[in-house]
């Protein structure tokens, strides 16, 4: 999470200034940084699971 004081309403990634409107674990981020976090977050979980030996539920 940034930690960094942005402008009010404008995205929490850095180098984004695109409009916030999603709350996520990152930060306060406009629509096309939730959607790289959420595939982050999923490749994430595919790896870990695959790292267990498990796969797909």
């Amino acid at each position: 999470m940034s930690a960094e004081t942005v402008e009010r309403g404008r995205c929490d990634t850095p180098r984004c200034d695109g409009p916030a409107e999603t709350v996520t674990p990152e930060g306060y981020v406009c629509a096309s940084c939730a959607r790289e976090i959420e595939r982050a977050y999923r490749e994430a979980e595919r790896r870990d699971r695959a790292g267990r030996g498990g796969g797909r539920r």
